[in-house]
């Protein structure tokens, strides 16, 4: 029987699989593409995705959180590169940290959201916009896609 961590982890590797296969030949056009006035782009969507997963999610993993997302990720341009760099390089942290955390981690409150919080609580929210936000890139290349044949 699996414990909670390696569900965890288990879900947590697909949903990075899932963003990664969404990711493949992606262009330069369609990064700055917007499917209305008021939509997020790709590029928005992939810094905040990159962020969650280089800076929160290794925070909420190791427990080093402050209660406040207190970094300087979003006030510089990335590339796409670098973008998915980020993202593979927070993926594998996360990996790391859920591989040898005991089960018990996931019970112990850590400051997230101005308050303590369980550790879990901060892991389901934080993996829940990784796959919430990777439904939005696979949306907005379909509609790219549609619009630009």
């Amino acid at each position: 029987m699996s414990s909670p961590i390696d569900t965890l982890r288990e879900y947590t590797e697909h949903v990075y699989g899932r963003v990664n296969s969404s990711l493949t030949g992606i262009s330069e056009q369609e990064l700055s593409w917007r499917p209305c006035e008021t939509c997020n782009s790709l590029d928005w969507t992939l810094r905040h995705m990159a962020r969650i997963s280089v800076v929160l999610l290794p925070q909420v993993v190791e427990g080093t959180t402050t209660g406040r997302w207190d970094d300087d990720y979003e006030s510089r341009p990335h590339t796409l590169d670098e973008l998915i760099r980020d993202l593979n390089e927070g993926r594998d942290r996360v990996h790391i940290g859920l591989r040898g955390m005991a089960a018990e981690a996931l019970e112990e409150e850590i400051p997230l959201w101005g308050g303590l919080h369980r550790r879990k609580e901060g892991l389901y929210m934080l993996i829940g916009e990784m796959a919430h936000h990777g439904g939005q890139v696979a949306y907005i290349r379909g509609a790219y896609s549609r619009t630009h044949r």
